[in-house]
């Protein structure tokens, strides 16, 4: 897996440089200032940080997609369908106080009618989220 950020625009030198915190993860880094003998070095190596984390993020992001376990975390943490905008009375389509259906013909919708109770089934740990702490809801 590879990433990309063509337009990268990082410094070891000058800016926010002079601020405590940043000075501090730079000297951590073993980047901070100007490179003694290559300029420009040390922002190279520090973009080339930056593009690692961005990678690693991916390839968590992708690993929790394939596993289920984004879709199940939205949902336990009420982040499903049920609630979305598109949802709601009088949202769909553009309709106030009602949805649109198949026919085009507008139906209104009860207000005091709400949606199922999502049922999600419980998290299970994978071989990937085994060392992690328990999931606690």
């Amino acid at each position: 897996m590879t990433v990309t950020m063509p337009c990268i625009e990082v410094g070891t030198v000058g800016g926010g440089t002079v601020l405590g915190p940043q000075q501090a993860v730079l000297e951590m880094l073993g980047i901070k200032g100007a490179h003694p003998t290559h300029p420009g070095q040390n922002a190279q190596r520090l973009a080339r940080i930056i593009a690692a984390a961005v990678m690693a993020g991916e390839l968590s992001l992708l690993s929790a997609l394939a596993a289920g376990h984004l879709v199940r975390a939205h949902l336990v943490h009420n982040r499903s369908q049920a609630n979305t905008p598109a949802t709601t009375p009088g949202s769909a389509y553009g309709a106030p106080g009602g949805v649109l259906v198949p026919g085009g013909e507008k139906k209104e919708k009860e207000r005091s009618a709400r949606p199922p109770p999502v049922v999600v089934p419980p998290l299970t740990p994978s071989s990937s989220t085994a060392s992690l702490p328990p999931y606690v809801r």
